[in-house]
């Protein structure tokens, strides 16, 4: 082989070396684009359902916030309204005596009471009431009951009324204040409900 023909076939070598060179290095190119491509759309992906998540939870841990100040605001606007509704009867029922039938209604209920005793009863009375003693006895006997009956003052009645206690069968009638109170308490919310809703709106 001349000089000539040695020199062209090492320059066809090189030049198809260079060319498989290239070949490689632009597939190598392609392919890490193509990684590159791959992983900024994994990447977004990521990064968009993290988002959605974080605004999932953002959401929910929201909404538990509001459901949580709301109840609270709603416990607290009950809570005034309890104590508010307590007030009113307690300021009532102080001037409960001065009011002129309130004889009449406890004369009522004791006889009514011991009406339907069949033997001995006992009276029992707020300390204020004790001064009733002889006009229930004179009651009782207008009523054709025996008006020898204990009158004893009872320190667990507060707003008044009476309590009756049938000697015989241990049978009690509670007519005290506080027993009408909580039997028509729910009826005095109610009204309370309905008065503030007229005069402010959504009280409840």
């Amino acid at each position: 082989m001349d000089k000539m023909d040695k020199t062209s076939l090492e320059s066809a070598i090189r030049d198809d070396a260079e060319r498989a060179i290239s070949a490689i290095a632009r597939n190598e190119a392609e392919e890490l684009k193509g990684l590159d491509d791959a992983y900024a759309a994994a990447l977004e992906d990521f990064k968009k359902r993290t988002q959605v998540r974080m605004d999932d939870r953002i959401r929910q841990e929201s909404s538990k916030v509001e459901n949580r100040a709301s109840l609270d605001l709603k416990k607290l606007k009950l809570k005034r309204i309890e104590e508010f509704i307590n007030r009113t009867v307690e300021e009532a029922v102080k001037g409960i005596r001065d009011n002129p039938h309130y004889k009449r209604f406890l004369l009522n209920a004791v006889t009514d009471a011991i009406g339907r005793i069949p033997a001995g009863a006992e009276v029992r009375l707020a300390g204020e009431d004790i001064a009733f003693k002889e006009e229930i006895r004179q009651a009782l006997k207008a009523k054709g009951k025996s008006p020898d009956v204990a009158v004893v003052e009872d320190k667990t009645i507060k707003w008044g009324g009476c309590i009756i206690v049938d000697a015989a069968g241990g049978r009690i009638y509670d007519g005290t204040i506080e027993r009408i109170y909580y039997r028509k308490s729910p009826a005095i919310r109610r009204e309370v409900m309905r008065l503030l809703d007229e005069h402010y709106g959504n009280a409840g």
